[in-house]
């Protein structure tokens, strides 16, 4: 889900691009991962992973799909083979609970040294710098977490270990997650000898399910960031590099403004829907590299996008039955400040356009049951996705809505179809689907009403092969009768 700039690059003014998610596609269930390297082995130090079986349904976000995963059933990551009798137990399933949980106890309290103590070397001044931004963010709830583990921490020896460890950081932040969402580390734990205190070498984002880097939502920006400024508001919690402090403090008034025109007009238009969020993180990033590696750790560049709202899958141990269970526990918001969004003389616009839509994103992707994908009749159509995004953007500026849809389409020969699932790979340029997407939520606002417009949304989040059913309740037509009215609809209006 993006809200981007034209495909010439970030910084031009203009229409947008495709949605992020559908720029690449990863299947539900992915190949296995590869062997665990195993080139320490015969010289004293015992190489051991230690991998998790994921209790709850993990969605893999990669830049242009979201597929679920099932760690459980799908596999788990490298993990190395339980050690033999003839070898001695040097690191305990009990002092790892013990790293694990005195971390989770000392950012609780606050406790630095406390937190501090297992890290050591480059590590522990790194973690210092994480700590420190950590507790600058309103958690209702963090903690560090491994669910399952597969090896041991064994050396026939009696000597040194060496642990790849998986954790994750389980957290919910006030206001903004409707569930606790997670991040996934990898801990090198050590420990020398069977007497010695277990350290924390190394600390870097875990390689993932099947080796998918962006599968895991790292790095946030407490872990890229030296010194993080965060200014909390009524309805936002916006961060940034503190040394980009003065231009978010600048633009965090207007999110601000953004995500209250968006809560407003939600809860006027729709009755009482369920785990929606009362709050947004949004990270302003100036660095177009620091801005693509946010929660996509080595990911790809796609290059015209401005914002993407990154969907968090919900962490959902603790909550039974399937009334309580949810795909998503929330979004994270992150805008590259370099585009002329941002740094033209209408800023203010252009920074309340931006944010509008991408609130829009996360205000309704906790209704997400996991079925956003390339098949058109099983999936939440793009056109619905973004196209209620730039609604709710243009539903307070609807002079640049006309505006956008004119720039848009022009020189476009539309054909009558409505965009399909990959905005970039379609016939229509992607900003003239952006457009199409746009005025299909138009009309059906116009014919059927507002409300009935944000429960059209709503309901085909939530049962996206309804599409025939969804479009008769909100205008009065099946499918086909509702895409050739929308076609006449689209011609009048360019």
């Amino acid at each position: 889900m993006s809200y981007s700039t034209p495909p010439g690059g970030p910084g031009n003014a203009g229409p947008y691009g495709a949605p992020v998610q559908q720029q690449g596609w990863y299947p539900q269930y992915p190949p296995p991962p590869p062997p665990p390297d195993n080139s320490g082995e015969g010289k004293g130090l015992k190489r051991v992973v230690i991998g998790l079986l994921v209790l709850a349904v993990v969605a893999v976000f990669g830049v242009g799909g979201l597929a679920l995963y099932n760690a459980v059933g799908g596999g788990s990551l490298p993990g190395a083979q339980d050690s033999g009798d003839d070898e001695q137990q040097i690191l305990s399933s009990d002092e790892i609970d013990t790293l694990l949980n005195g971390r989770t106890n000392a950012l609780k309290s606050g406790d630095e040294d406390e937190f501090l103590e297992p890290f050591v070397g480059a590590a522990k001044e790194k973690q210092r710098k994480i700590f420190e931004n950590l507790r600058k963010v309103p958690f209702a709830e963090s903690k560090y977490m491994v669910l399952s583990q597969t090896g041991s921490g064994s050396d026939e020896w009696g000597s040194d270990v060496k642990l790849a460890l998986d954790v994750a950081f389980v957290h919910q932040i006030k206001g903004v997650d409707v569930r606790p969402v997670s991040e996934w580390y990898r801990w090198t734990v050590e420990k020398q000898s069977d007497s010695a205190t277990p350290s924390i070498s190394e600390v870097g984002g875990s390689p993932g399910a099947n080796a998918l880097a962006n599968a895991v939502y790292y790095p946030a920006p407490w872990d890229l960031y030296d010194d993080m400024y965060v200014k909390r508001q009524a309805h936002t919690v916006t961060i940034s590099a503190k040394k980009n402090a003065a231009e978010a403090s600048r633009f965090a008034p207007v999110v601000e403004e953004s995500a209250e025109k968006d809560l407003e007009l939600w809860g006027s238009k729709t009755s009482s829907v369920p785990n929606t969020p009362e709050g947004f993180l949004v990270v302003l990033e100036p660095d177009r590299k620091t801005y693509t590696k946010l929660y996509n750790n080595n990911g790809d560049d796609v290059g015209w996008d401005a914002g993407q709202s990154v969907p968090m899958p919900a962490f959902n141990a603790g909550y039974s039955g399937d009334d309580d269970e949810l795909e998503y526990g929330g979004a994270r918001i992150k805008m590259d400040t370099s585009t002329s969004r941002f740094t033209s003389s209408a800023w203010r616009r252009g920074v309340g356009d931006i944010s509008r839509h991408e609130i829009a994103h996360a205000l309704v992707q906790p209704q997400d049951p996991g079925a956003y994908g390339r098949n058109e009749e099983t999936s939440i159509r793009a056109w619905v996705v973004e196209g209620f995004a730039e609604y709710v953007a243009y539903r307070f500026d609807q002079t640049l809505g006309g505006e956008r849809v004119r720039s848009g389409m022009a020189g476009e020969d539309f054909d009558g179809g409505l965009p399909g699932q990959e905005f970039d790979m379609e016939y229509n340029s992607v900003s003239a689907n952006y457009s199409l997407s746009y005025l299909a939520m138009r009309f059906i606002a116009e014919k059927g009403g507002e409300e009935a417009l944000f429960e059209f949304v709503v309901d085909h989040y939530r049962k996206p092969t309804n599409l025939d059913q969804q479009l008769q309740t909100a205008v009065g037509m099946n499918e086909s009768e509702f895409q050739t009215a929308w076609a006449q609809y689209v011609r009048s209006n360019i």
